[in-house]
């Protein structure tokens, strides 16, 4: 675990699918090193059904695994309703958009989200704080500014894998 690791219990921790697939399967060490983490702060990682959909399903041995020990539960998306979430929805799409090049329509939807969960739990569920843990640094650039266009930087921040678990150089890859 890193020393500096930002996570407390007081704050609701969002993760994209992309922090699940970076620290792999429940017998990879950097998956060790991050359920360490998450258990050491006292959180529970909040993961969106997309989340759960772009890794395969709720069976699979990563979420499992997370979903089962208690450090890991599924939310739902925000309303559609709601349009403060929709409003950083999409802030964050456009921003991505125009980081990738993409069209907005072609943008991954679950990034997005995020920015639009974050804010509505900070809002609606009197949260002091609020974490989204990506990978992806596109739409970390896109949460980043829909949080910042809604005026809630105070309250929700953004970081990457590394910022909870350092980054251990025998976690890279190795020829056989």
């Amino acid at each position: 675990m890193s020393q500096g690791n930002p996570l407390s219990s007081e704050q609701d921790v969002f993760v994209d699918a992309n922090v699940f697939f970076a620290i792999g399967h429940p017998s990879n060490p950097k998956y060790a090193r991050f359920r360490s983490a998450i258990r050491n702060a006292g959180v529970v990682c909040k993961l969106p059904q997309r989340v759960i959909g772009e890794l395969g399903g709720s069976e699979t041995d990563r979420v499992q695994t997370a979903l089962d020990e208690g450090w890991a539960e599924v939310i739902d998306a925000p309303s559609p309703t709601d349009g403060d979430a929709v409003a950083a929805s999409d802030i964050a799409t456009r921003t991505i958009a125009n980081e990738t090049g993409k069209p907005e329509h072609k943008v991954e939807k679950t990034d997005a989200i995020l920015a639009g969960l974050a804010i509505q739990y900070v809002r609606d569920r009197s949260t002091k704080s609020v974490v989204v843990l990506t990978d992806d640094k596109p739409a970390r650039r896109g949460i980043e500014n829909a949080v910042t266009s809604q005026g809630y930087t105070d309250v929700i921040s953004v970081y990457g894998l590394t910022d909870i678990i350092g980054d251990d150089s025998g976690d890279s890859m190795r020829l056989i």
